[in-house]
C-alpha cells in the first residue's frame, strides 16, 4: 500500500518522524508550561505566592478562634492554588504530543523549537529553496501577525532572511513571556510562512 502524503507531497510518516526527532524526547515542566497560556499556574514560585496569603489568613483565623464553616472556606481557598497547579500539570502531560502534531503538519522543518520551549530565542532564520521574497512582502505578512515581528536581515544571495519574533522577556512573570514567544512563533509560521511557502518554497526555519 502506498504511504499517505501531505498536501506538499511529503510522506506523512516522514513528517511525523522529522517532528519527533526535532524536539526533546521528554519535556520538562518548563517546556510543557510554555505551550499553554495557563502554564504559569504550574510554576512553583507562582503557586507559592498565591498560597502564602490565604495560609497566613487561615493561621490568623485559627489564632483568633475562628471555627466551623468560615474556617473551612478559608482552608479551601488556601488549597485552591495548589489544586489548580496539580490539575494544570496533569493537563499538560500531553504537551509533547501536541507540539509534534503541529510540527508534522507544517510543510517544512522548524528546527531548534527546544529553545523556545525553554524560554529562549529571538529570531527566526528562514531559508528558501529558491527566490527570496522582498522585505516589503514579508513585513506586510508579518504585520498581520504582530507589529513587533519584522525582517531584520535579508540575504537573497544566500536564500535566507532573519525575522524578529518580537517578544520581550518579563522579569516579573517569565512563564507568561515564554508562552507568548511560543505562541508568536507558531503564529508567524502558520499565518505568514506557510501561506508564503506556496509561492516561495521554504527549505527550513531555524530558531536562533
Amino acid at each position: 500500500m502506498a504511504e499517505a502524503a501531505t498536501s506538499t507531497g511529503a510522506p506523512v510518516g516522514g513528517a511525523r518522524q522529522r517532528a519527533e526527532e526535532s524536539v526533546s524526547t521528554s519535556f520538562s515542566r518548563l517546556m510543557r508550561a510554555t505551550t499553554s497560556r495557563w502554564g504559569m499556574l504550574t510554576d512553583p514560585p507562582v503557586v507559592a505566592v498565591a498560597t502564602a496569603v490565604p495560609v497566613v489568613v487561615v493561621l490568623v483565623a485559627r489564632r483568633y478562634g475562628v471555627e466551623g464553616a468560615a474556617l473551612w472556606v478559608l482552608q479551601l481557598v488556601a488549597a485552591l492554588p495548589v489544586a489548580a497547579g496539580l490539575l494544570f500539570t496533569l493537563a499538560l502531560l500531553g504537551a509533547r504530543g501536541r507540539v509534534i502534531e503541529w510540527l508534522a503538519a507544517v510543510p517544512f522543518p522548524v528546527e531548534n523549537l527546544n529553545a523556545v520551549l525553554n524560554g529562549l530565542g529571538e529570531t527566526l532564520e528562514v531559508t528558501f529553496a529558491g527566490e527570496v521574497p522582498s522585505t516589503e512582502r514579508l513585513n506586510a505578512d508579518l504585520d498581520k501577525v504582530h507589529s513587533d515581528a519584522f525582517v531584520t536581515e535579508s540575504a537573497p544571495a544566500e536564500h535566507r532572511v532573519e525575522l524578529r519574533i518580537g517578544v520581550v522577556d518579563s522579569k516579573r512573570n517569565p512563564a507568561r513571556s515564554n508562552h507568548q514567544r511560543y505562541a508568536r512563533v507558531r503564529a508567524i509560521v502558520d499565518q505568514a510562512l506557510v501561506p508564503l511557502s506556496a509561492a516561495f518554497p521554504i527549505r527550513e526555519v531555524r530558531i536562533k
